[in-house]
């Protein structure tokens, strides 16, 4: 007959089961009592079902432990330790009682064995996300059923599961609800709580440039919210976690050999702690750290489990925003470029990452300046809502000779319109391109003077050819792509020459551009 052997304080009893069902509490009304603060009134019982014994945890608070691992429903083996509180009760259906629970012979490769008399567990991520993923998709198309694909659980597996899909599916719809991340951060945070026997977490995120880990939301059970300066982590157990990519408990983080050389876990008195890496594919973005001082074997391997597809739901939804901030930030800067590149160089620069080619250096440039003539003479004929529209008209005009022929408009001068050919992107012929683009806006200019008299304009066109510093200039908050130096300075003068509706070049452009177009000294 299965019996009990109950051991507490340095002392032993039996109990031979002869009842369905055994309670285990605190109080005298339990068939075993046991005086110990850290367990409840009623805090176990042990059910037979069918010819086994089963012991399940009456939802109490620090927990039913058998061979230290937390459980809510277990089938009993021979020689299974059924810990609750400070006791130890030992289930035994025949012959001596073992002292130690009979060894785990299904251990995964990639866990690394706990040391005797210890609990610690180390799986990589990897394993643990291959435990619950399935082919979906193909196995939908063969007509099979979700029941189909997963089997269905029962028993033991079918709480593990329901118990899993609720938290899951709590954090997924706080992750695709919550506005920010910092709102999912916490929302995660308290359902973790609700179901780990944690003391404290900390969440801690990775910079993506230097590396460095920092705390992104810290929390106490008692005390909620708490600064991250408050809670002194052991970076010995969070550096593996991260550096390794995977999810570790230990049980006892006092006596785990792994760890006695991390002063800060004998500092803060840390008794068990469980850390899970933030992963989504290769990537690992941070960090959720959870320990308990008071108590040890306080995490199990199915916290594990949970806590590792938790932090990857948390790293999904940082992945997320990462991307829609990069998307803003690309769109944002498409639209700045689109002012004063052709969607040709648009493209072109977007493939380079934006401000790639953008850095202040030193290159050779062709610098074209359109003015418009008279234009004081034209403010005093028109409103200013007519003044702006027909100088909107020229820009619009010069804009699209300069793209058509590859150039970049650095700027609009009040009446004047600012060009640069070989900036930022390399154009050989950039003299010539520069001749063309001002000569395809006169032929246009001649075709809108003719059909609109009234809005007659007077132009003069001057091109220069020279070194510059071309870059991004400015200050922080206002920054822009221009071109600085002399050559940029004698263009400028030369458009201020009496020659309209005509081009004028420097020297340099003059001597990249003879015999290619009709010139006159």
């Amino acid at each position: 007959m299965p019996k009990l052997i109950v051991k507490q304080g340095g002392q032993s009893r039996e109990m031979a089961l002869t009842k369905d069902t055994i309670s285990i509490g605190r109080t005298p009304e339990n068939d075993i009592e046991l005086k110990d603060s850290l367990i409840s009134r009623k805090h176990t019982s042990i059910v037979r079902k069918g010819d086994k014994y089963v012991v399940y945890d009456l939802g109490s608070s620090n927990g039913t432990f058998v061979n230290r691992e937390r459980i809510e429903m277990k089938p009993l083996d021979d020689g299974d330790i059924i810990r609750v509180g400070d006791s130890e009760i030992h289930y035994v259906e025949d012959g001596p009682v073992r002292g130690v629970p009979k060894p785990v012979t299904d251990r995964r490769p990639t866990e690394v064995p706990a040391p005797a008399g210890q609990g610690q567990v180390v799986k990589h991520v990897d394993e643990i996300a291959e435990s619950f993923s399935f082919d979906i998709t193909g196995a939908l198309s063969k007509g099979l059923s979700l029941r189909d694909i997963r089997g269905e659980a029962v028993g033991e597996k079918a709480a593990k599961e329901s118990k899993m899909f609720f938290i899951l599916f709590q954090v997924g719809k706080a992750l695709s609800t919550a506005e920010k991340l910092d709102d999912m951060l916490l929302i995660a945070t308290k359902l973790i709580f609700e179901v780990v026997n944690a003391e404290r977490c900390v969440l801690l995120l990775k910079d993506p440039h230097t590396g460095e880990l920092s705390t992104r939301m810290a929390y106490h059970r008692l005390r909620g919210m708490v600064d991250g300066k408050d809670i002194m982590i052991s970076r010995t157990i969070s550096s593996q976690v991260m550096n390794d990519r995977v999810a570790m408990i230990t049980s006892d983080a006092l006596q785990d050999p792994r760890f006695m050389a991390g002063l800060s876990i004998v500092q803060y008195n840390i008794r068990s702690a469980l850390c899970v890496p933030l992963w989504e594919a290769d990537r690992v973005y941070g960090a959720i750290y959870l320990d308990n001082l008071a108590k040890s074997h306080a995490f199990t391997r199915d916290d594990l489990e949970l806590m590792t597809a938790i932090a990857n739901l948390i790293a999904i939804r940082i992945k997320t925003e990462e991307t829609a901030v990069k998307l803003r930030r690309e769109e944002t800067l498409r639209a700045n470029l689109s002012k004063y590149h052709s969607p040709d160089h648009v493209k072109l620069l977007m493939e380079r990452g934006g401000d790639v080619g953008l850095e202040v250096s030193e290159r050779e440039v062709t610098v074209a300046f359109i003015d418009v003539v008279e234009s004081t003479r034209m403010a005093e004929a028109h409103n200013p809502a007519e003044v702006a529209s027909l100088l909107n008209e020229f820009f619009q005009m010069a804009t699209n000779a300069i793209f058509q022929h590859d150039g970049h408009v650095n700027n609009f001068i009040g009446d004047e319109v600012m060009a640069i050919f070989n900036a930022p992107l390399d154009m050989p012929d950039h003299a010539a391109q520069a001749v063309r683009a001002c000569a395809a806006f006169l032929g246009e200019l001649k075709k809108f003077n003719q059909s609109h008299p009234e809005k007659e304009f007077k132009v003069r066109c001057a091109i220069n050819t020279g070194p510059v510093v071309a870059g991004n200039v400015g200050a922080a908050a206002h920054i822009k792509y221009t071109v600085l130096g002399d050559a940029v300075n004698v263009a400028a003068r030369l458009s201020k020459t009496p020659q309209v509706n005509s081009i004028v070049v420097g020297e340099h452009t003059y001597d990249r551009v003879k015999g290619k177009f009709k010139t006159k000294d």
